[in-house]
């Protein structure tokens, strides 16, 4: 049995997120023929395995990316959240060059709500976006499928969900609200069933490992690691947001994380999946206890 895109493409594969989705890839089975990682300045020789095609690309390019593109199956994005916008172009390349399926850089909460867009400004690219596919798709014109995680479980603990290393974390309004959380390989292995077929068509996704808290989790994270030396900050996120709000207006970019942090404590915004849309068991994610995810704060902390 083959895979259903021999050929498959991946932008953005020295993220975060990105070399966890290229090593699904090369461990899948069946193999894919063919994987290429698109990237806009030439890597060290070091920088990607010999078995990987590298394309010096340049991203602004339509005719560059459309011969990049050309006899590729399947295009998996992983830019940053910043960049959301920067895959227009790489979508217009895509049908340029005949490529059936578009998995667009998601990975977060769920960005298609008129309500989110409405409030929080950081969805929008997103959605943007999404809706671009979705117009393509109802033309018959190309594929997609949105893959949507909540926040990232272990790379969370690197410093947005709390700073495992560092022994801080700054509590959302009391950091009593669940999350849905996933780790990045289940991520990328989520990514991996969509060019197999496992969504079956769905063009939203909605995975998780585990819904927990944050304050829950800054409780599993002493346990391994002790209570003591930790600082343990409170965050008003509706003055956060105010504040976010107020550095945009005056042309200061926002580094604070203000509106997701918001997102996640409201409730109603989609950070936690409901029964009735959590594809998890469609598509093999593993559902988390405690006790997983204290091995993995294990494994974070050195083995602790």
């Amino acid at each position: 049995m083959a895979q259903r895109f021999p050929s498959v493409a991946l932008i953005g594969a020295s993220g975060n997120l990105g070399p966890h989705i290229l090593q699904a890839l090369r461990t899948a089975k069946p193999a894919f023929n063919q994987i290429t990682v698109l990237t806009r300045t030439p890597p060290s020789p070091s920088a990607f395995p010999s078995d990987i095609t590298v394309k010096v690309v340049d991203y602004t390019s339509l005719p560059d990316l459309t011969a990049a593109l050309t006899g590729i199956d399947a295009v998996i994005s992983a830019v940053p959240t910043f960049a959301a916008l920067t895959q227009k172009l790489i979508i217009d390349a895509s049908l340029a060059a005949g490529v059936k399926l578009f998995i667009p850089s998601e990975y977060g909460l769920d960005s298609t709500g008129a309500r989110i867009n409405a409030d929080f400004p950081s969805w929008r690219p997103k959605s943007q976006i999404s809706d671009y596919l979705a117009e393509l798709k109802s033309q018959d014109k190309i594929d997609y499928a949105l893959v949507m995680v909540g926040l990232f479980l272990d790379w969370g603990m690197e410093g947005i969900l709390l700073d495992l290393k560092g022994k801080s974390v700054q509590l959302w309004d009391g950091g009593n609200t669940p999350i849905s959380l996933t780790t990045v390989g289940e991520i990328a292995k989520t990514v991996v069933g969509v060019l197999e077929g496992k969504n079956g068509g769905k063009t939203e996704l909605r995975v998780k490992n585990i819904n927990i808290s944050q304050r829950r989790l800054y409780e599993l994270a002493t346990d391994v690691v002790g209570k003591e030396g930790w600082t343990v900050t409170e965050l008003d996120t509706v003055a956060a947001v105010e504040k976010a709000r107020e550095n945009i207006a005056n042309g200061v970019p926002d580094r604070s994380y203000a509106f997701l942090k918001r997102a996640v404590v409201d409730g109603t915004y989609g950070s936690v999946w409901k029964a009735e849309e959590d594809d998890s068991e469609l598509m093999g994610l593993k559902t988390f206890t405690e006790d997983d995810v204290l091995e993995i704060i294990r494994n974070m902390a050195g083995g602790k």
